[in-house]
Order: structure tokens, then sequence, then C-alpha cells
């Protein structure tokens, strides 16, 4: 046991295959902390980076017996900045609703018709979109599925359903954010 340090990440890969707890411990502990920095870099949220690299790691453990991996400190930074990206942009795409969401809270009589008015304006947006944009929407706003259980759901692939996504935001930024600031802005 008093070897395993002395093992290079490759080997620890190959003992990892063999369920060798050890040697996934050893891995881990040699590598948490530039998979960590890895992540921290870009989300400036210590908890985030924390849970997003234990996900790559826990991942790691579970898929062990069909690893194919050359290098693990490539593949585990790729893993974490992935993961890094479907957190930003799952989180990106909600916060977008946001400005939407804090104008729906009615505090008065003129925002509860804001509210009305907003309602509305997304109900037609959404009912003017294609079919297959408008279950994506749906799916993703409403049901709040990840990009990868959409495209399974679909049977399309998830480059698709982001790109659908990315058309629907554009729209709705360059279409629906305007008459909604012309609407607050005359009933104010």
């Amino acid at each position: 046991m008093s070897e395993y340090p002395t093992y290079s990440n490759e080997a620890l890969v190959q003992l990892i295959q063999q369920d060798d707890r050890m040697a996934f411990e050893i891995l881990y502990r040699r590598l948490w902390v530039e998979m960590y920095d890895t992540a921290y870099q870009r989300l400036k949220n210590d908890a985030q980076a924390e849970d997003i690299v234990q996900d790559v790691f826990t991942s790691l453990w579970t898929r062990r017996a069909s690893l194919n991996i050359d290098n693990v400190t490539g593949y585990l930074h790729t893993a974490v900045r992935f993961k890094v990206f479907n957190y930003v942009q799952r989180g990106a795409a909600h916060s977008f609703l946001e400005p939407f969401q804090s104008l729906a809270s009615p505090a008065n009589a003129d925002d509860k018709l804001l509210e009305k008015e907003l309602s509305a304006l997304l109900a037609a947006y959404e009912a003017a979109l294609p079919d297959k944009r408008r279950k994506i929407f749906q799916l993703y706003f409403h049901e709040r599925l990840s990009t990868r259980e959409i495209a399974d759901m679909l049977d399309i692939s998830q480059k698709t359903v982001q790109n659908q996504l990315g058309t629907t935001l554009q729209d709705l930024r360059a279409g629906v954010l305007p008459l909604l600031i012309l609407l607050t802005s005359t009933l104010k």
C-alpha cells in the first residue's frame, strides 16, 4: 500500500478499473485541488466548484469498468470544463427569465396589470414558436429538464436542443424584451 503514491496517474486508473478503492483515493487526493482550481477559475463560487469536482470524480468511479483513458489529468480537466459549461449554460438560461419574474410579482394595481400583460405577451410568444422549438422551450423552461434529457426525450441531438434554445433566447431578447420595456414605461 505504501507504494501507491509512487504510481503514475495512468497506473492508478488501471487499478481503479479493477475496483481498487485505495488507488481511487490516491488519485482523488492527488488531483482534487487542480480540478477544483479549474472549476473555481470559471465559476468563482466555492460550493459550485466543489460540487462539480465531486460529480466528476463520482462519475469516474461509477464508470471505472468502462474507462479507456490515456491521460487522466487531461480527461479530468475536460470533464470539469464540460460540467462547468453545462452548469453555466443552464444557469444563464434560467437567469435570463429573472427580470420577467421580478416584474411579475405584483405590488400594486399597475403591477397586477403589468403581470397580466407580461403573462399574455410570453404566452403569445410561446404559442407563435414552431412546434419543435415550442416543445423544447416548454421542456426546458417549464419542466426544467436539461438539454441532454430533452435530446433523449425527443430523439434529437443535444446540439440541436442547444441551438433551438439559443435561437429562442435571441428572439426573446430581440422581440419580447423591447415590448416589455415599452409596456413597463407606459404603465409606470
